[in-house]
């Protein structure tokens, strides 16, 4: 019990001074937890590695299918020729089915014609057809079909990407900063067009003895770019949760809990990347890496 006290005070003095050196004891409760969320984050991407298709919506009726006559086309063995069409007129959208195909909406019912209304958050209801299901959704103001497939070979195909080894030089302490009203911005995305986003406040901090300032977005997500983004991380930068405290104050910036965004895992993902003013011009070789477990 003594010697975990000394360590948690060294540790609380290290923190303090707001770097750690890379040396210094980790606690076997910290790669608990660590190891927790990363085996948390894994489970979850599942639902990124189902995606098998987004498509915009720029005309009037949308059809899809397997086979190639359709607007879009979807390489999944087991759907019909054509599953049916996406329609869109100045009244709203609807889907249709096409022949004799078994669709149904989450409750199981079976659909032939239905409105699509979106909702706040800009997404249709999610409509299914064997392991496949789909939904439109809106980014930038557009239209997109996006579509899942729970047989796509790429989850089995995955075995997830490699971390850092856990450096306690990037646990740090910052000053968080409430904006005084949010800051609504526009982020490159990998859409390949801007979509706005949320920052609420900005944390800063100091590396190496240099002072370094991140905006954060709700929730205290906090997109990272830095030197190893397209070298030995995601060229799209990394995503990390921060906790926030109620009123401006001090908050733990952890850089071994950074992950990869949804668009390192598929083509059809539409995730935002960090704005600029959250590139930092230093390498930070911490939490996961692009390489991939093989």
């Amino acid at each position: 019990m003594k010697k975990l006290l000394i360590i948690s005070g060294l540790m609380f003095l290290l923190l303090s001074c707001g770097e750690i050196n890379k040396n210094d004891f980790l606690s076997s409760d910290y790669l608990k937890t660590l190891k927790e969320n990363q085996e948390e984050r894994a489970q979850n991407r599942v639902d990124y590695l189902e995606l098998a298709g987004l498509f915009k919506l720029d005309s009037s009726s949308n059809t899809f299918g397997k086979n190639h006559s359709n607007k879009f086309i979807l390489d999944i063995n087991y759907l019909p020729s054509k599953l049916g069409a996406i329609v869109l007129t100045k009244q709203g959208l609807s889907f249709n089915s096409v022949g004799n195909n078994h669709i149904t909406d989450e409750s199981g019912n079976e659909v032939i014609s239905i409105k699509l209304d979106i909702d706040a958050n800009g997404n249709s209801i999610k409509l299914y057809h064997k392991f496949m299901k789909w939904q439109v959704i809106t980014r930038s103001g557009d239209l997109y079909l996006r579509v899942w497939d729970t047989k796509n070979p790429a989850i089995k195909a995955f075995r997830g990407f490699k971390n850092y080894e856990v450096n306690a030089a990037f646990v740090l302490k910052g000053d968080f900063k409430y904006f005084k009203a949010k800051h609504t911005e526009f982020v490159s995305s990998k859409l390949g067009i801007n979509d706005f986003t949320d920052f609420i406040g900005k944390v800063e901090f100091n590396f190496k003895e240099k002072s370094y300032t991140l905006d954060v977005g709700s929730q205290g997500l906090t997109m990272v770019g830095d030197l190893t983004s397209g070298e030995s991380t995601y060229g799209g930068g990394r995503y990390l949760y921060l906790k926030l405290p109620n009123t401006d104050g001090k908050v733990s910036l952890d850089f071994n809990y950074l992950y990869n965004p949804p668009c390192a895992f598929s083509e059809f993902t539409t995730c935002l990347f960090p704005p600029s003013q959250n590139q930092l011009p230093i390498k930070i070789k911490a939490g996961e890496r692009i390489e991939k477990v093989l």
